[in-house]
């Protein structure tokens, strides 16, 4: 069974800035890749113009996989990805860097993701030299790409190892704004940075996109950075939605074990707090991950959930409206109990 799309509110009659439809992800080939559990597994959902969406989930549950197969990194098994309406799903590489430079990327680490042979403005100017724009015209929307980030614009002659892991964050981000893009993956780009760090990170992001008006595909482990910046949130399990809807609501009044479970283990600066959190996950009786095979047939997340019955072994639960939020749960009216 297909799981629905996350439909955008009903007031957007515009075309989503981008849409993943039935999006099938399996690693491998011929029979192994078919006899293999998908690391995706029905995945729909759109995020309109000047939206965020937070793609969240533990390790393994498929978020970034989802992210490459948006940016063509990952080849789909099935489904389609669209940008303002056209099908990207299997347009090749030399052909997107031609065609679709409205789709931009912002990686995880800022010390692997920069080419530390090269200067600055080198790796500005690639992108835009892709695109035919060359000479001075490319340095001066690389140095304006650089200001924009909050950094000196002679910084195009300089090299990463001359700037902290947080500056270059900046880098990588003007190196995905420089070509004016619409939509930008955002693949866990403040996780290795230190606190402060990430907060300044997070408030540039929030500021260019309203500036912009972009729409960012947010991907993250920590719900609590995913409510900073987002309007809208999917939970992913085993790469599967469990739940998606407004970020206060998934936040607030979850309606999906899953959800409750990623959100009692969220970190707080608050060792009282943390403590009767762990507590409170302890008590619930929620299962460690990787500690049983999910079902093949049912919900994956039925080795870990205290609520689960025959029916959810049995019977893979579609995604239904319940409270403020889609969750893919047979049991979810019993979930604030938890």
């Amino acid at each position: 069974m297909t799981a629905p799309a996350d439909t955008v509110p009903a007031s957007q009659t515009t075309t989503p800035a981008l849409e993943v439809r039935d999006l099938v992800v399996r690693y491998g080939s011929g029979r192994k890749a078919r006899n293999a559990p998908p690391a995706v597994d029905g995945v729909s959902f759109d995020i309109a113009p000047g939206e965020t969406l937070g793609l969240v989930g533990e390790s393994g549950s498929g978020k970034s996989t989802i992210g490459k197969a948006v940016l063509g990194l990952q080849l789909p098994s099935a489904g389609a990805v669209r940008v303002h309406g056209q099908d990207i799903t299997s347009m090749s590489l030399k052909k997107r860097s031609t065609q679709v430079a409205d789709l931009r990327v912002v990686f995880q680490d800022p010390y692997s993701s920069l080419n530390p042979a090269r200067t600055i403005g080198q790796t500005l100017v690639e992108p835009l030299r892709l695109m035919g724009i060359k000479g001075s015209e490319a340095l001066l929307k690389a140095r304006s790409g650089l200001e924009s980030v909050g950094l000196p614009g002679d910084a195009i002659d300089r090299y990463p190892a001359q700037f902290s892991g947080g500056q270059r964050q900046r880098i990588a981000i003007a190196r995905a704004l420089v070509c004016d893009p619409k939509v930008v993956v955002l693949d866990e780009p403040v996780s290795a940075l230190d606190l402060s760090t990430q907060a300044q990170v997070l408030n540039l992001l929030a500021d260019l996109r309203d500036q912009r008006g972009l729409s960012f595909l947010f991907i993250a482990h920590d719900l609590g950075v995913v409510r900073f910046l987002s309007q809208r949130t999917v939970v992913l399990y085993r790469g599967q939605i469990m739940e998606t809807g407004p970020v206060e609501a998934v936040n607030s009044t979850p309606r999906h074990p899953y959800t409750v479970a990623l959100t009692a283990a969220a970190p707080v600066p608050r060792p009282a707090e943390q403590a009767a959190r762990r507590a409170a996950r302890e008590a619930a009786g929620f299962g460690t991950a990787g500690a049983a095979a999910p079902s093949a047939t049912g919900c994956p997340f039925v080795p870990r959930c205290p609520l689960a019955t025959d029916v959810c072994v049995e019977q893979r639960p579609p995604l239904r409206l319940v409270g403020d939020t889609r969750t893919a749960c047979h049991h979810a009216e019993q979930v604030r109990a938890l």
